[in-house]
């Protein structure tokens, strides 16, 4: 399963995040830190645009700025992935 590492400044402290991709089976981006889950991202469209919410507090406070680098890392990966090809 792929996962994310993406470290967030919350008040002022860094907290590392660990981000578990959806899958068919767990449709959400599950949100990990300390190993502990800390709540869940949920990426939809609507109209073209993609739109990122959160199940908790934290991640809903995150969803834009974590939304945004897991869809630059996944085109960072696929356009890796085709250069190999």
């Amino acid at each position: 399963m792929q996962k994310y590492t993406y470290i967030a400044d919350v008040n002022e402290m860094k907290l590392i995040l660990t981000i578990n991709h959806a899958t068919a089976v767990v449709p959400l981006y599950q949100v990990f830190t300390d190993g502990k889950l800390v709540g869940c991202l949920l990426k939809e469209t609507l109209e073209e645009n993609l739109v990122w919410s959160g199940t908790t507090l934290l991640t809903q406070r995150l969803a834009l700025e974590v939304g945004d680098f897991i869809r630059r890392s996944d085109e960072l990966t696929f356009k890796q992935g085709s250069l190999q090809n």
